[in-house]
């Protein structure tokens, strides 16, 4: 690896977490190939290599359709790629995958979600408790609750009067392939207009459990979401590295998992978190090298250190957001409060917020997005070891209304002020 982000010149520049290089993406791009020929990818299970030709991964790449769709009924959507500064607006898909502590949280929150108007896709919370017995993975009550978790989503988006919102995350309570598969029968509320979630292994690795997710929703024809969280400062090294290994996870969707769509963003080792400077820088070069050599739409996934109701995490979530859009993803999910490893630890109004800073960035050059960005790692940077937790769900939102506290609110709206008068367009 390291080898190959020489060869090709990878060069991180701290001072540019918004890039704007095209002959940097076009080499990462070229890199990530020549890393995949010469790395494959190895399965756990059979303790094998999967290689693969050149000419397979460019012909796979020129084979991509360039759009998905999802949805039913007047929430059909069809999610297409962008490129670098693209004046189109990118696909919300809006909530998280966080632990819920139970299904009334859970329906509380993606209510909340589905009465986002701008809204194109959820993710559905996993839960962590059935009838007080928390779920093992593995054991009957992972299907139980797989079960569960999709009828809880079903029922809250009907209740926001949009039922065929699609839920792009599923099934986030499973953690293994035989709760996946039982999850997906339809007669809980899946279609094949929803979205399936299949990870890697961090790095380039796969094992039996993957493989057969892959194979089932293939064989049923589910829409494959190939998922990749790289780990800055694991085996991919610094940022050159980690760029390289997210690149390559885009080309070995489309090759290995023939996704509809992929989901990726990096995780800063030390941090748990993706609003780092280096991290962001990540983030841009590998959008822009992917959206100018495929069209594979692809939804950008951040996590912030700090938790709800901080004002910290709206600035992480600013920065993200202005990385993400002119960088050239197709679609944004509503970045992750708390490194998401609070239960109950997201409400609906972080994810309102990601729409309006994406909605405000589209169109926007990278160089003034990378201006903004600098400006607000200024404000969280040093802060980002000891950022608040935040509230949870219910201490932030009146679950039986389904409304923020009279001070998130103003906290919301005071943040929104200042971000505007440093130059963020909201509506």
């Amino acid at each position: 690896m390291r080898k190959i982000v020489r060869e090709f010149d990878i060069r991180y520049t701290p001072e540019t977490p918004v890039s704007s290089d095209d002959a940097l993406a076009d080499r990462l791009f070229d890199a990530a190939l020549e890393f995949i020929l010469r790395t494959g990818v190895y399965c756990d299970d059979t303790n094998r290599v999967i290689e693969f030709e050149r000419d397979e991964i460019l012909q796979a790449v020129a084979n991509l359709p360039g759009s998905a769709t999802f949805g039913e009924g007047r929430d059909r959507r069809i999610f297409t790629p962008r490129k670098p500064e693209d004046g189109n607006i990118p696909w919300f898909h809006v909530g998280t995958g966080i632990v819920a502590s139970s299904e009334d949280i859970s329906l509380s929150q993606v209510e909340g979600y589905g009465n986002i108007p701008q809204a194109n896709s959820i993710s559905i919370p996993a839960l962590k408790s059935i009838k007080g017995m928390d779920v093992i993975g593995g054991s009957p009550l992972e299907i139980h609750a797989a079960l569960s978790a999709v009828q809880a989503g079903r029922k809250a988006l009907t209740r926001s009067g949009r039922p065929g919102l699609p839920i792009l995350n599923l099934i986030s309570t499973a953690t293994t392939a035989l709760g996946t598969i039982a999850g997906t029968h339809p007669d809980f509320g899946l279609r094949p207009s929803d979205g399936w979630l299949i990870d890697f292994l961090a790095e380039m690795k796969v094992n039996f459990e993957t493989l057969n997710r892959l194979a089932f929703i293939q064989v049923t024809g589910g829409n494959i979401g190939s998922t990749a969280l790289p780990i800055l400062g694991g085996y991919a090294g610094g940022a050159p590295g980690a760029a390289l290994v997210m690149m390559a996870y885009y080309l070995l969707g489309i090759t290995l998992f023939q996704g509809s769509y992929h989901l990726t963003g990096p995780v800063h080792f030390r941090h748990g978190c993706s609003t780092t400077r280096d991290v962001l820088w990540v983030f841009s070069v590998v959008g822009r090298a992917a959206s100018r050599n495929t069209r594979y739409p692809a939804i950008a996934l951040g996590y912030a250190a700090a938790g709800p109701a901080t004002q910290m995490y709206f600035y992480e979530a600013a920065a993200a957001n202005l990385c993400f859009v002119p960088s050239g993803y197709g679609g944004v999910q509503t970045v992750h409060p708390a490194k998401a490893v609070i239960d109950d630890g997201v409400s609906p109004l972080e994810a309102q917020f990601c729409v309006e800073v994406a909605h405000a960035a589209t169109g926007m050059e990278a160089d003034q997005a990378n201006a903004l960005v600098n400006q607000l790692l200024e404000k969280y940077e040093k802060e980002i070891d000891k950022a608040s937790a935040g509230k949870r769900y219910q201490e932030c939102y009146d679950p039986a209304t389904g409304k923020p506290s009279d001070d998130y609110l103003r906290l919301f709206n005071e943040t929104k002020t200042e971000l505007v008068g440093m130059g963020i367009p909201f509506a």
